[in-house]
Formats: C-alpha cells, sequence, structure tokens
C-alpha cells in the first residue's frame, strides 16, 4: 500500500543500520531488530521492543521515558505483565514519571556523559535508597532488577529493562549485548516517536477515558474515568482519594463500567484498551491520514 511506504520512509537509514549492527548477532536476534525497525510508526512498537530487549538480554518488562530538559520525564511507553498485577508496568512507570525520577540517581550520568554517547547501567532494587520509590516502582511488582540505556542528549532517551524477582541477575553479557545495540535502539525510538506524533494514544486518564466515552455502550464519562484510572495502573483506594470518593463508590463505578463494556476484570479492561488503540491507529492508515512531523 502507498500510504505503508510513504509513513515508513523516515526509517529507511534505520533499516540499512540492522545490517551492519547485527552483522555479528545471531539469527533469533536479527528477526527482533528487523521487527522493530517494521513496526516504526506502529501501535506494535512497544510489543516488538519488548521482544529486541527480551532476545538480547532477557527482559521480562520495559519502559522507555523522554526528558528534554528542565524538570520534567515523559513516559513513551511501558510494556510487559506481571503476574497478579495488571497494570503495573504502566501503574509504576507513571510513578516514575510523576516524580520518583528525581531519586533516580543514575540519571545524572546523563548530565556528564558525552552527548550521542549511550551509556548501559544496571542497579539493583535492593540498592535503592528511596523507600517510597523502591516499594512503587519495584516491590510492588517483585521487580528485582534494571538495566538501562541512557542516550545523553536533548532529548535525552531513558530505555528500561527489568528482572523480576526469582530471575537470575543480569549480567556484563546481558550490559555487552545492550551497549552493542544501544545506537540502533535509540535511533528505532527517535524515528517511532517522530512518525506516531498524533497517532500514539495518550497514557493519560483524559485521553483513556474520552477513548472509553466515546464508546455507544451507555458508559458516563464519571464511570469512563475510572475505568481509564483503572487502565493507568490505579488502585481503588488512591482512585478514591484522588477524586474524594468513598472506596464503595469507586467499586460501584466500576462494576457498572465492566457490566456496560461487557468485561469481567481489570486484564479484559486493558486488553480492551489496546484493541481500541490497535483499531483507531489502522483507521487512520487505511483513511490515508499521515503523521505529523516534528
Amino acid at each position: 500500500m502507498p500510504e505503508r511506504r510513504d509513513r515508513l520512509e523516515p526509517a529507511q537509514g534505520v533499516a540499512g543500520a540492522v545490517t551492519m549492527t547485527v552483522a555479528a548477532t545471531d539469527e533469533r536476534a536479527m528477526r527482533a531488530l528487523a521487527d522493530l525497525v517494521a513496526a516504526i510508526g506502529d501501535t506494535g512498537f512497544a510489543d516488538r521492543l519488548l521482544d529486541v530487549l527480551r532476545v538480547l538480554a532477557g527482559v521480562e518488562l520495559c519502559s522507555v521515558f523522554l526528558r528534554d530538559g528542565g524538570e520534567r520525564v515523559e513516559l513513551l511507553l511501558a510494556q510487559g505483565e506481571v503476574a497478579d498485577r495488571p497494570g503495573f508496568p504502566h501503574h509504576a512507570s507513571h510513578a516514575y514519571a510523576r516524580g520518583y525520577w528525581r531519586s533516580d540517581r543514575q540519571l545524572a550520568r546523563l548530565a556528564h556523559a558525552p552527548a550521542g554517547v549511550p551509556v548501559v547501567v544496571r542497579r539493583r532494587a535492593a540498592d535503592i535508597a528511596d523507600p517510597a520509590y523502591r516499594a512503587a516502582c519495584y516491590e510492588s511488582g517483585q521487580v528485582a532488577e534494571r538495566i538501562s540505556i541512557l542516550s545523553p542528549g536533548r532529548p535525552c532517551f531513558i530505555v528500561n529493562g527489568y528482572r523480576t524477582a526469582g530471575s537470575a541477575s543480569f549480567t556484563p553479557h546481558d550490559a555487552a549485548q545492550l551497549e552493542a545495540h544501544a545506537g540502533l535502539l535509540i535511533a528505532a525510538l527517535r524515528q517511532h516517536l517522530r512518525a506516531s506524533v498524533g497517532t500514539v494514544p495518550p497514557l493519560d486518564e483524559t485521553g483513556v477515558a474520552g477513548r472509553l466515552a466515546a464508546l455507544d455502550c451507555g458508559l458516563s464519562m464519571r464511570e469512563a474515568e475510572i475505568a481509564a484510572a483503572l487502565i493507568l495502573g490505579e488502585t481503588q483506594a488512591r482512585i478514591a482519594q484522588a477524586k474524594s470518593l468513598s472506596p464503595a463508590t469507586i467499586v460501584t463505578y466500576r462494576r457498572r463500567a465492566y457490566s456496560k463494556l461487557g468485561i469481567g476484570n481489570r486484564r479484559d479492561l486493558i486488553a480492551l484498551h489496546r484493541q481500541l488503540a490497535s483499531d483507531a491507529a489502522m483507521a487512520r492508515t487505511k483513511m490515508g491520514e499521515e503523521p505529523e512531523w516534528r
């Protein structure tokens, strides 16, 4: 389809880099990297990025942040699943972006590293000094360790991979694998960010609630807001506190929302939202809409 080819033209330079970068890489990694490049600008990009990180370094969960100077960190994506904690990657990543990044001492390396030279660092949850940060972003999801690609410059990209309790620790070989492919991964992220402007669904409560409320199922805006907060990983207790409502009222809104949406639990709710986001992106592509470029 012409629309598809045109939309991916900006990634051709990245595609060319795959051949050079993975010349000495095994076939499985080559396929994962090629799939990542092919997904630039698509809603499946986050899944493909996790696949690459899993192949290269045994990553179980991942997140990507952008820091464009100043006192703000923006969440670009969070991917993966934690047993019995639906939505944990998104919830923990939002908590990090809202303020816990200030307790992340490794971000200080971005200020001292040469621009354009990515560095790979590891950190165990047990070594995090801030107990609130450690609890919210690691212990509540049984995350034991993080390995990160920090790409200095403006903007700064922070690519994190995580392993949960019970998994082996990251090794120097894992770090070397990520370091060898860091340039390609950051280039793919930059291209994806440009190509997906205006097409990636917002990871904020207002945007998610609006998408749910637009469904023809009789969902009230309050019910949509509660469902959106659940999609983003908030607990019912925190939702009640943030909206000055009783926990029982939150439960009532949640049950009404689930009934109207035809689902039974939070996992189904998250799956529904992902499908809605994918359908919206496909509709834009079929209509020939082109994303704006920065």
